[in-house]
């Protein structure tokens, strides 16, 4: 009787183990047979990717203290529908030195591939006149840490458009082209008013590129870059850009004075050209740019408020003339990766020319890089500033970077 007592319990207890059992594996499959029906039914003409890349900077010069001024990262994300349509688009963040968050987007477009040989791209793009810009200035792509004079944020090239663009490539002969075409909203242009002679002028500081999304001439700009292959290791681009842009932003005594508000402005003729060219052989790598953006004369003068100027302005509202002029800059660079080593030897120089005396200067870059895989570089970089304005002078700096890809 004892030990019946003892089994009947162990007995119930192991039926009701068999029943639970039974009833997850009923459960798991269940769940199989709803996998395999969403896996059926899915749409698989569809596919997302992330890429992108990011950076880690120091920075330590002879005008400033040395810091860990820089912490980047920009994903990628693109979206693919069968073979014909593909949409991408980045963004930029990174931090501030105040610690806050800068979010910046830098191109997002929809792509569709019309053939072999054209895509038609829709949206903001990176600015196909030349090839830095375009193709070069991810932080694990370029040999270097910074970008060569003239061709960042306020320099000759052209950063980027809005608008519609198309791509491709194509053979003539034994040799290969690519191409980009585009026409866009354009620049704008941001001006200062200066003392100058007793007086007052009105000068174009700066063109701004950034892609906007609003067109305040009323005239699209056009343009884009041809590139010939005609042997392995070799390509020469050819650009240009042509349109209209008129003045959005003033100041008083350049960027760091008040913001004057504008009235009117009149329309100023756009022009750019720029010449390119890479070439490979074994472990050696050199490349060079030139570009060359002009501002011509507008057809009407900028009026400002006369009731919204600040208290300190004391120029005139309104200016009949305006100094336009050129903005070029040039680079050419040497990258030679040392054979049996992760080491590449990086020699880069570079020249920036503007209208404005005091912003014109030359850069040289030399530097020292180590692969640890082909995405993932650091980077030790000496770089020599020498500006024509006697004030600014010489800058050395020695920079640090991190750079990785994704």
């Amino acid at each position: 009787m004892a030990l019946t007592a003892v089994i009947l319990p162990v007995a119930a207890y192991a039926d009701k183990e068999d029943d639970n059992l039974k009833e997850q594996v009923d459960a798991l499959q269940k769940q199989v047979e709803r996998l395999e029906n969403v896996a059926a039914t899915r749409n698989t003409d569809s596919s997302f990717h992330m890429a992108g890349y990011g950076a880690v900077e120091y920075a330590d010069s002879d005008s400033e203290v040395g810091a860990f001024n820089k912490v980047m990262v920009a994903p990628i994300i693109h979206y693919t529908y069968k073979d014909w349509l593909m949409f991408e688009t980045e963004f930029e963040m990174s931090n501030t030195s105040d610690g806050g968050t800068e979010l910046a987007l830098e191109y997002a477009s929809v792509d569709l591939f019309l053939n072999d040989s054209v895509a038609l791209v829709a949206g903001k793009f990176l600015s196909p006149i030349g090839q830095f810009r375009q193709n070069l200035h991810p932080s694990w792509i370029n040999k270097a840490i910074s970008a060569p004079a003239g061709f960042g944020h306020g320099g000759a090239a052209p950063l980027s458009e809005t608008g519609l663009q198309l791509r491709g490539g194509f053979p003539i002969g034994e040799m290969r082209t690519n191409y980009a075409f585009y026409i866009g909203n354009g620049p704008t242009l941001a001006a200062g008013v200066e003392p100058h002679e007793g007086d007052y002028e009105l000068a174009i500081e700066e063109v701004e590129t950034e892609g906007r999304t609003d067109d305040p001439d009323g005239k699209k700009s056009f343009g884009g870059r041809l590139g010939f292959l005609p042997f392995s290791g070799l390509e020469i681009g050819i650009s240009a850009a042509k349109g209209k842009a008129t003045v959005t932003d003033a100041f008083a005594g350049g960027h760091d004075g008040p913001e004057l508000d504008i009235e009117s402005s009149g329309e100023f003729d756009y022009d750019a050209i720029g010449a390119d060219f890479r070439y490979g052989w074994k472990n050696l790598e050199l490349r060079g740019e030139y570009i060359k953006t002009e501002i011509g004369k507008g057809s009407a003068g900028v009026t400002f408020h006369s009731d919204d100027l600040p208290e300190d302005y004391l120029g005139p509202s309104e200016f009949d003339d305006v100094e336009t002029g050129q903005w070029k800059a040039w680079y050419l660079q040497a990258a030679y990766k040392i054979p049996s080593t992760s080491f590449e030897v990086v020699i880069r120089t570079s020249e920036l020319q503007t209208p404005h005396f005091g912003e014109n200067y030359s850069q040289q870059t030399v530097g020292l890089n180590y692969l640890f895989a082909p995405h993932v570089i650091a980077k030790f970089n000496y770089e020599m500033k020498d500006y024509d304005s006697l004030i600014a002078g010489e800058q050395d700096t020695v920079k640090l970077q991190l750079a990785y890809g994704f």
